[in-house]
């Protein structure tokens, strides 16, 4: 219960702060230095996790400072796609080189986390985070460019108060339910093959592990596909993956089973990570900030909706039937990516008639 009210309500700021930072960031505030800033606020968090030891002051520094630090990996990604845009000839494959990146620290982080906390306790894994986190704000203070859209351009393209369209808000919503399925086997893995399987337990870091190895590539060859067959078709194709991942996983038990469904697995989350951002920043061209953060926040909506379904359907079932929300989540994901696609179309016809239109009038 404690765990889930501090998720709830770093999440919930998080969310609320970082789509506020990332309106003015497409009109008139710096990127970089929001980025440094939320950075900064990130840095504060977690030094001060190496000394806390109360819970509400723990929520607090993680309401107030994790909020702010909640705009970093948008603006990060916002920066990357106006980069890309004017100096690379594929924006969308150096996206997913960066988000490869991210990818890549993901393998090392968690395991790097565990051994400090294993060998010196949790303020040695926060201690050296505040050290990793210090030496990314220097060189982003160096490196980075101040502006690679000035704050002319930026003004000149965004509406101020500009809604989020029904298509944006479908997209969402399709993020979400993949996401959340994603999440939920991430979350109710561990238990299900230490509680009710009852292997070792080295069976879960090499299929983790086999995942991350396939994700890598994908993202880095994720661009060019879209380029191919464009990126909502993409998108579907890694849902389609994901749901016939999880299919794999609620008919076999055995590891060898399961370590090569690791393959689709690696295709869904590898696609849906990189493209997931892309194809939200191409419906609000005007308003990459809002975009990038929009579609982080959806991640951590969907981290905070697997975190009460595992509760949930552990309580009530087992572990194993989390397995069958994970597959209903990616079919649902994969129709309205279909319908999507449909609408899409459509939405492209009207506005090819319109300019027909107005050029004759």
């Amino acid at each position: 219960m404690m765990l889930s009210l501090y998720m709830t309500l770093a999440v919930s700021s998080s969310v609320i702060v970082s789509q506020f930072i990332a309106k003015h960031s497409d009109t008139h505030w710096n990127r970089k230095t929001i980025l440094i800033v939320s950075l900064a606020s990130y840095l504060i968090l977690v030094a001060s996790f190496t000394v806390i030891r109360d819970y509400w002051l723990a929520i607090t520094m993680a309401v107030v400072f994790g909020s702010v630090s909640g705009a970093s990996f948008g603006q990060l990604f916002a920066l990357g796609r106006e980069y890309g845009d004017r100096h690379v000839a594929n924006s969308t494959s150096f996206l997913a080189k960066m988000r490869a990146g991210l990818a890549i620290a993901w393998v090392f982080g968690p395991p790097a986390a565990f051994m400090l906390k294993a060998q010196f306790g949790f303020s040695a894994a926060f201690a050296v985070s505040a050290i990793t986190v210090s030496i990314a704000i220097l060189i982003i203070a160096k490196f980075i460019p101040d502006n690679v859209v000035t704050k002319e351009e930026r003004t000149a393209t965004v509406v101020e108060h500009k809604p989020l369209g029904r298509m944006v808000v479908l997209y969402c919503f399709i993020i979400v339910c993949a996401f959340s399925a994603n999440n939920l086997y991430i979350t109710s893995m561990p238990l299900y093959l230490s509680q009710e399987l009852q292997v070792d337990v080295s069976w879960l870091g090499l299929m983790f592990g086999m995942a991350a190895a396939c994700e890598i590539p994908v993202m880095l060859g994720a661009g060019k596909m879209a380029d191919k067959l464009g990126t909502t078709r993409v998108m579907t194709l890694g849902v389609i993956s994901g749901a016939m991942f999880f299919l794999v996983m609620l008919s076999t038990t055995s590891f060898t089973g399961m370590l090569i469904a690791q393959i689709l697995n690696g295709f869904f989350i590898g696609v849906c990570a990189t493209l997931g951002m892309v194809a939200l920043q191409d419906m609000m061209k005007d308003r990459l900030g809002t975009a990038s953060t929009l579609f982080s926040n959806m991640l951590n909506i969907s981290v905070l909706v697997s975190s009460v379904m595992v509760g949930v359907v552990g309580e009530l079932y087992n572990y194993y039937s989390a397995l069958y929300l994970c597959f209903v989540g990616a079919v649902i994901a994969a129709v309205l990516l279909i319908v999507f696609e449909i609408l899409e179309k459509k939405q492209k016809m009207i506005n090819k008639g319109q300019c027909a239109v107005a050029r004759e009038i």
